[in-house]
């Protein structure tokens, strides 16, 4: 089983961070938006999931701990990668939707950035002979070209960085992050580790797509709920949006309604 599937599957169970002695802030509404707040990346051990603890003015004001559990997609793979070549942990501004699941709170990140320092910039340190002045001898102390560079780079001491640094973490198969479903028909199964899992049913040609983790959120819990009466045997209508993340397929559901089979009245 790979660590991937392990912490999905923690995250299904409830399994949580260890809490700040100052409590949890209160959970944030599903459906809202965050819009480039800062916070840096923690998690227990490997085997847990990501958390977005957020800092500075996007803090709770009690002090409290503002955590949002980061759900699979290309640009967590690529906040991943930028921590991992960080010698510490940096501070990330990031912007996605909100989710509420089993009581926790749940963030799917739409973009990402980093503040990174200004790269040195090599300059000449003596400003060329203007031909025609021939009077002129030389600068005045501090108007050189580095001078001028050098003030520029102090007002502005950092840049904002997209966490996107243009290559695959991983070879890009199957659906791009946010593709659409729409009343795929398919069944619910509870993955051995804790995971569910969609399995969509065969086409008229006998095609089928390849199972997807369904991801946290409010239709999830009407899924299982609604499953329980007929230990998830019957085939349901799915619809939701797809993310790609280390080469498995991830699946946020949106919208549920119930599968009617027809009678077939040909002789």
């Amino acid at each position: 089983m790979t660590a991937l599937a392990l912490a999905i599957s923690a995250c299904l169970l409830g399994s949580e961070s260890s809490p700040p002695t100052a409590g949890p802030a209160p959970l944030v509404p599903n459906g809202a938006v965050l819009t480039r707040v800062d916070g840096i990346m923690v998690r227990d051990d490997e085997w847990s999931p990501w958390v977005l603890r957020l800092i500075g003015d996007a803090a709770d004001p009690e002090g409290r701990t503002r955590d949002f559990l980061l759900l699979p997609n290309r640009v967590l793979e690529d906040m991943e990668r930028w921590q991992a070549s960080e010698e510490s942990p940096p501070t990330f501004t990031v912007s996605g939707d909100v989710t509420v699941f089993e009581s926790r709170n749940w963030l799917m990140p739409k973009h990402a950035e980093v503040q990174t320092s200004i790269a040195p910039r090599n300059v000449p340190d003596v400003v060329q002979r203007d031909p025609d002045d021939e009077m002129r001898s030389g600068t005045a102390e501090g108007d050189s070209v580095a001078d001028i560079v050098a003030r520029l780079q102090q007002s502005v001491p950092t840049l904002p960085t997209t966490v996107d640094r243009g290559d695959e973490a991983s070879p890009r198969s199957g659906p791009l992050d946010g593709t659409l479903i729409l009343s795929r028909r398919g069944r619910l199964l509870r993955g051995r580790h804790g995971a569910w899992v969609f399995v969509y049913d065969s086409d008229a040609w006998g095609m089928e797509d390849e199972p997807a983790v369904l991801l946290p959120s409010p239709t999830l819990t009407k899924l299982i709920r609604s499953g329980k009466g007929t230990d998830y045997r019957k085939p349901v209508l799915l619809s939701g949006s797809l993310t790609r993340y280390r080469g498995h397929t991830f699946l946020v559901p949106t919208g549920i309604s119930k599968f009617k089979s027809r009678p077939n009245f040909s002789r």
